[in-house]
């Protein structure tokens, strides 16, 4: 399961894990499934393996994925003093999406830097950046198997979420061998995943439907169909009476790319502090990460965001703009090569 190219940075990290007793694990602002997955599928094997564990999650942990969260300590400060003997940040392709500033002797608590984006910025004074794993779950499922460290079934519940989540179900084009090797792995535990596949199929709320209607009823087509727009503006959600969370569970990033022509999509929606969000997705090949990094965010090639404090009809504007312009780039190319 484990690239034979990043064994040695394991090893740094394992030899790390292994010298220290306190540990932090933190990871980026509203954690996702991998993120979530990640930092509590370390934490159990951490804690099971005789480790003092804490986590530093800003936003906390997002109530459809408290399931799988262990008892820890969840530090919720936007400084941390870390008189910790190891930090290690999941899942976050630059310190600064954790939204935490962590305070720390550099010569005796060490930052590892753990993660699968593309857009790291290698931060860490360990990195184990592996840009073709699915997920940061499959770096840390294969991380415990070459270090010997548990994984039961309470371990590979957390990871598999991650794993299921990053990799869309396992149908991100092209998916590495590897993915599918941790999660045989994990099911070799006796994992049940009946509780992730019930969160993820029948889990939405009213609110995530409504504005999942909202969408489907209000989005846009451009460039030919290729690219669908939405936008959900704080009023919108107001008359639905949802949150930003309604919008993250209502499954409209990837719905919008359900449509057979269409290749890349964009949704802008903000929170109630007027900060607002891009997230972007696609296939085929379109790269949309290009768009996030340049608008201050990052991500994968076929799934990025971003956010910024700035009017959403500013932030709408500028998305949608340079989306049209990737995906006009992409298809002119292509059809080049044809």
């Amino acid at each position: 399961m484990l690239p034979t190219n990043f064994k040695n940075t394991a090893l740094e990290v394992l030899a790390e894990i292994n010298k220290s007793q306190s540990i932090l694990l933190a990871a980026h602002l509203r954690p996702d499934g991998d993120a979530t997955g990640s930092v509590s599928g370390l934490a159990k094997s951490l804690q099971k393996a005789g480790k003092t564990v804490e986590t530093a999650l800003l936003d906390g942990v997002p109530e459809r994925f408290a399931f799988v969260f262990p008892e820890v300590r969840i530090l919720r400060e936007q400084t941390v003093d870390s008189k910790h003997d190891l930090i290690i940040i999941l899942d976050s392709g630059d310190e600064t999406r954790t939204g935490i500033s962590f305070n720390r002797d550099q010569s005796k608590t060490k930052l590892i830097n753990i993660d699968h984006h593309a857009s790291n910025t290698m931060f860490g004074d360990i990195n184990y950046v592996d840009t073709g794993a699915s997920s940061t779950c499959e770096i840390v499922a294969a991380l415990l198997a070459q270090g010997d460290l548990p994984v039961d079934a309470e371990v590979a519940m957390s990871l598999m979420l991650g794993l299921i989540t990053d990799s869309r179900s396992f149908q991100n084009e092209g998916i590495r061998h590897t993915a599918h090797l941790v999660a045989a792995h994990l099911l070799q535990t006796g994992l049940d995943t009946s509780p992730i596949l019930n969160t993820l199929n029948s889990g939405k709320c009213e609110a995530d439907l409504r504005v999942q209607g909202f969408g489907l009823s209000n989005f846009r087509l451009e460039c030919g169909n290729k690219l669908a727009t939405l936008v959900i503006k704080q009023t919108d959600l107001k008359k639905l009476n949802a949150s930003l969370n309604n919008v993250f569970g209502s499954g409209l990033f990837n719905q919008l790319l359900s449509m057979s022509e269409t290749i890349a999509s964009v949704v802008i929606f903000e929170r109630d502090d007027g900060m607002a969000f891009c997230e972007f997705r696609s296939r085929g090949g379109v790269n949309v990460k290009e768009v996030a990094v340049a608008m201050g965010g990052g991500g994968h090639v076929p799934a990025s965001g971003c956010s910024r404090a700035i009017a959403i009809e500013e932030l709408a504007e500028e998305a949608i703009t340079m989306m049209k312009k990737q995906v006009e780039n992409f298809v002119e190319s292509r059809e080049k090569t044809v």
